[in-house]
Parts: structure tokens; sequence; C-alpha cells
């Protein structure tokens, strides 16, 4: 009886693996377009620089960005200040943690409504291999790398940037395994945000499409 039943077993499992076999056969077409567009080549360009919706560090604008968070810390200083994409990107970059902004090369910082996204290509070395499975074998020294999300300050002194989305190589992660990763490679909390040390002269912050806007004082909830 135990023969029998072990005999059909593996009958069985043969016309499963056939089955399959053909399957993928049949559909080789789309399945290799798709393993295609997961794997294969993807642009490592990063968002040109333009000043008004994409931003990169420089000190210049890191030296303007001081003296414009020096005026809000006046008693006579005015109520906000106005910081243009190279100057948020020059921000971004001096608040993190250098454990961090070392494997960041080539920031850029896009901005758009209400949130902004990080582009850089990251030294990939630094993420744990089980971190991205099987992707991680498809992966270059350096690849292109985009986080995208709010940011808020929390108290004097301390913003969080929330990593809503993140995409490597082009390729989006979902939502489940992006605050993982976002820990893994930006050092965020268990939430998925990114502690970012900033001066304590301004306590709110508004992202808008071309520029930033920082505040003396918290400003209510629109």
């Amino acid at each position: 009886m135990n023969g029998c039943l072990k005999g059909l077993l593996r009958l069985a499992f043969i016309a499963v693996a056939f089955v399959a076999a053909l399957a993928a056969w049949w559909f080789r077409e789309p399945i290799m377009r798709r393993a295609a567009h997961v794997f294969g080549p993807h642009s490592t360009q990063l968002p040109p620089v333009t000043d008004t919706g994409v931003g990169a560090p420089t000190p210049k604008a890191l030296s303007s960005t001081q003296t414009k968070v020096d005026r809000l810390r006046r008693a006579t200083g005015p109520d906000s200040v106005v910081l243009s994409a190279n100057e948020v990107a020059s921000l971004i970059g001096s608040s993190m943690d250098w454990s961090v902004r070392k494997s960041f090369d080539s920031l850029r910082v896009e901005l758009s409504e209400g949130s902004l996204a990080v582009h850089c290509r990251l030294d990939t070395r630094v993420i744990p291999p089980d971190a991205l499975g099987p992707v991680a074998g498809f992966l270059s020294p350096r690849e292109p790398l985009r986080i995208a999300g709010p940011l808020r300050i929390e108290r004097p002194g301390l913003a969080r940037f929330t990593v809503q989305e993140l995409s490597l190589r082009g390729i989006p992660f979902p939502p489940p395994v992006v605050r993982q990763l976002a820990q893994r490679i930006a050092g965020a909390d268990s939430t998925g945000a990114v502690p970012l040390r900033v001066s304590p002269g301004f306590a709110d912050v508004r992202i808008h499409p071309t520029a930033v806007v920082l505040y003396r004082l918290k400003r209510s909830e629109p």
C-alpha cells in the first residue's frame, strides 16, 4: 500500500513538474520580457540639477543656507526664509549622519508639493546581502537610489524624513520592504523615518515644487 502511494505521489510530482515546464515554455516570451525589465540594464542617470526643482549640495549653497537660518534666530529676524533646491540639498546632505552620507554619492534632492525625493548613487556594498534577496546578485557596486517622502520638524534641532517610496536601479520596492531597506540603507528608525540634525533656528517646514520655506515658529496644520 505504501509503495502504491509513493508511486502515485511520484507520478503526481512528475505531472506537476511537466505542467510547470510546459507553462514556462508556453509563456516564455512575457516571462523573459519581465525578467529583462526587472534585472536588465537600467539607466544610472540622476535627475539633472535645475536649482528650481532639483538641487545638489554645493559649498556656496550650504553657506547661504546657514546665513538664512541664522537670520531666523535673531530677535529682529524674519518669520520665515525660502531655500532653493540647491540649498535644500545642502541642508539635507549636511544633516545626515556621516555613516549614511558617505555611501550616498552624487546627492540630488528633488522637490514636490509636500514631499521631497533624495537621489544618489548608492554604495551597494553597505547593504547586507540578505536584505535584497536574489536581487543582490544583479547589482553593481554603485547603483542609482531614490528615496522619497515627507519631511517634518519633530523638535528644534531634529527633523525626520519619512521614507515612503524606495527604488534601487529603477526597481521600486513594495511598502513592506521599503521600511526594512530604509533602515539598512539610510539609517531610518523602526517607523521608516531618517533622523536629520538641523539648526534649532526653525521649528517648521513647508515643501513646494520650486522651493522650501523654513519657519521660525510652528505653524498650524492647513
